[in-house]
């Protein structure tokens, strides 16, 4: 359960990052390219969307959004595309360590059997489901990156005997025997994270800046 929860802390810290990225499924058909990034391309429709995010969320929380075509508008639109970047490469880098995601399975996690919501109607609609799916494949993706990396992360006895020597204080008359699963549980989920963290970390450092025409 420890382990969990501190994976979990993980996942929405990179969720922070990675989720507001839409984009529609079977979208393209002559929309123009605004960036690409490892083979990805990010496109004028994926870009609004993500916009009509952001606007969605500062409507639900009484806050003022910026006309299109001021500089606060072109703030937004740069933070955007600097989110699905982050996305494209991260999904990009996990697919070369073997890592995928099927509709499928996003259908899933996002509670959608079709999609089919994604397709037409009202553009907040339309920018809503697409975050809900963003959402979904982030979490699978980051879950199955991390589960791809940490495979062959242990910890060894050693490791939590000297632990638990360098900690004496915190358990009190509890003998070894006693917290030596606990300590390696949480040993082991703080290895397991750190092997996440800096994989994340490898990848952004390689991403590309959002360019956007004036």
């Amino acid at each position: 359960m420890r382990r969990l929860v501190v994976v979990g802390s993980v996942v929405v810290v990179a969720l922070v990052a990675l989720a507001i990225a839409a984009i529609v499924r079977g979208g393209g058909g002559g929309d123009k390219t605004v960036q690409t990034v490892a083979g990805h391309r990010i496109t004028e429709k994926d870009l609004g969307l993500t916009v009509e995010h952001f606007h969605e969320v500062a409507d639900r929380e009484g806050k003022p959004f910026p006309a299109k075509g001021t500089d606060g508008y072109k703030r937004v639109e740069k933070i955007s595309l600097g989110l699905l970047i982050d996305r494209a490469a991260v999904q990009a880098a996990a697919g070369r360590i073997g890592v995928h995601v099927t509709e499928a399975q996003v259908d899933a996690r996002a509670g959608s059997a079709s999609g089919e919501s994604e397709g037409g109607g009202d553009i907040r609609v339309v920018a809503e489901a697409a975050f809900g799916r963003a959402t979904a494949r982030t979490q699978l993706i980051t879950e199955a990156a991390f589960r791809k990396l940490t495979a062959g992360v242990r910890v060894r006895s050693d490791e939590v005997r000297a632990y638990y020597g360098a900690h004496r204080s915190l358990y009190g008359a509890r003998s070894f025997a006693r917290v030596a699963p606990a300590i390696r549980s949480q040993l082991l989920s703080a290895r397991k994270n750190a092997v996440l963290t800096r994989w994340l970390a490898q990848v952004r450092s390689r991403e590309p800046k959002p360019r956007l025409e004036d």
